[in-house]
């Protein structure tokens, strides 16, 4: 029943996050039309300056809420813990928009003016989402995650209401980031109403310690995708030639927009599963990744990845050609070979973004954090090596190198607990899995290799027979599957 449950917000929430994801890539799509390469450029280096902002507001005093609320359920202590993060947050969300503004008027955020009214919008948003994204913590540890849904989704919708008619009046990059302000800002009221219940406000203290203690391990390990994601496009912008670099920035950001897909979906399925690993066990203790049974959530990370992740950023990888003709204006046919680069980096990202849900929420919170730290500074170095020499495709290396030095670090660090599960009670449930993966697999990438390049139509077909290939020989799988293990069941029964 438990699993069911959780399966089923699950769905619900990577419904929603494709929902937004589709909606967020028709927006980018559409403003690809309205804007040059370089505004486009600006567009993208502005979406990930808020991004990564973003994403640290949301990386830490928010998961310390939504394990805490999962574990522990609402009590006076939970409540001031609660307030706590809030306050916390907050502060960390106003010193960063303070802070990227001050940056950017002295000269250490060298950006030009064509920053100079985006830089305080940013400021303001990641403000309002600071203030957000503990209610929405708490949300998920009530496991509320149909309103939590509704949330995501109505941001993306007032963002682009707001966004295109501004863009459309002329309001260029600075209409588009009020339309995030707006956004953020109308989904905050939403995410007070639906914790209503919670009755957060309720009780006294606003402060404890160990609050922040509890969460620095959690925000460095959870930050450390978010960094990975948006470190290539800034380090574009920064590491290009000066003339170049708005330009290859918007070129990539083409490339970005889908090659990130898989860490979005990843994300979304951390959501939940994070709120029911953190939950206690019968015993009233977390158990440790090791000791926990062969169903367990690491063995539904891995599974959702093969099924659904690793099969999407194939995609890119195989048909980029295919995937930016669909989407974007022939210009950006250049960004095809940082793509099919950049698309392997976001495979490995979202597996890492999986396992450090896992991780985190069962108190393993030490080496995800170290492994994020060394991922980060191989990152940066080979962002200072490769770009002046290489450009966008130095980037996109940057993202493999990320993601396999992250996941390399969790395997070491991991090794007795990992060849124990795999090799172990887990090992037939994987390699099962990873079986019954590899024909699917192979029906997606034939039609990516096959039928040749060609426009836009010609793209849709290749991309729709790809899929549609894949859906039916995973659902065609899976019944064989079921079949099967009904018919043990009878023949189990009879035996008795």
């Amino acid at each position: 029943m438990h699993m069911t449950k959780a399966t089923r917000d699950g769905l619900l929430i990577v419904g929603a996050y494709i929902a937004t994801s589709l909606l967020n890539y028709a927006f980018g799509v559409a403003l690809s039309w309205f804007f040059t390469p370089a505004q486009f450029g600006v567009l993208g280096v502005v979406q990930s300056l808020l991004l990564l902002m973003s994403l640290t507001v949301g990386a830490g005093f928010a998961w310390t809420a939504a394990h805490d609320v999962a574990s522990a359920g609402m009590t006076d202590e939970t409540r001031r813990r609660i307030r706590a993060a809030w306050v916390a947050n907050l502060i960390v969300g106003f010193l960063m928009g303070t802070g990227v503004w001050a940056a950017y008027r002295v000269g250490i955020l060298p950006l030009g003016e064509a920053y100079a009214t985006a830089i305080p919008l940013i400021g303001l948003t990641v403000v309002l989402l600071s203030a957000r994204s503990v209610f929405n913590g708490v949300a998920r540890g009530l496991y509320r995650f149909g309103g939590l849904s509704v949330n995501l989704v109505a941001e993306v919708l007032i963002k682009i209401a707001i966004g295109l008619g501004l863009v459309l009046m002329g309001g260029g990059v600075t209409g588009v980031m009020i339309a995030f302000a707006a956004g953020a800002g109308l989904t905050l009221l939403h995410s007070l109403w639906i914790i209503r219940p919670a009755r957060i406000w309720q009780g006294n203290g606003w402060t404890d310690q160990r609050v922040v203690r509890a969460t620095a391990p959690l925000f460095i390990g959870m930050l450390g995708t978010a960094l990975m994601l948006n470190l290539d496009v800034l380090g574009l912008k920064l590491l290009a030639a000066p003339a170049q670099g708005d330009v290859l920035a918007g070129m990539y950001q083409a490339a970005v927009i889908l090659a990130r897909t898989p860490v979005f979906l990843a994300q979304a399925l951390t959501l939940v599963v994070f709120s029911y690993a953190a939950a206690k066990g019968p015993s009233g203790e977390q158990q440790p990744i090791e000791k926990r049974p062969a169903n367990g959530y690491p063995l539904v990370a891995v599974q959702s990845w093969l099924k659904f992740l690793l099969p999407a950023g194939l995609v890119f990888v195989l048909a980029p050609h295919a995937a930016l003709s669909l989407f974007f204006p022939a210009q950006y046919q250049a960004a095809s070979a940082p793509l099919r680069i950049a698309a392997i980096g976001g495979i490995l990202l979202a597996l890492v973004t999986l396992l450090n849900g896992v991780l985190q929420a069962s108190a393993d919170r030490r080496w995800p954090a170290i492994a994020a730290g060394i991922a980060t500074l191989t990152q940066i170095g080979t962002l200072i090596w490769l770009i002046p020499h290489w450009g966008a495709v130095g980037a996109a290396v940057s993202l493999v190198v990320a993601g396999g030095v992250t996941l390399a670090v969790l395997a070491l660090t991991h090794w007795p607990a990992l060849t124990g599960w795999l090799f172990g009670h887990g090992a037939k449930a994987v390699g099962g899995q990873a079986v019954r993966s590899a024909i699917p697999l192979l029906i997606l990438a034939l039609p990516l290799l096959l039928i040749p390049d060609g426009d836009r139509i010609t793209s849709l077909i290749k991309l729709s027979l790809s899929g549609l290939g894949y859906g039916l020989a995973l659902l065609g799988m899976q019944t064989q599957l079921l079949r099967r293990n009904k018919w043990f069941e009878r023949a189990k029964g009879t035996v008795v």
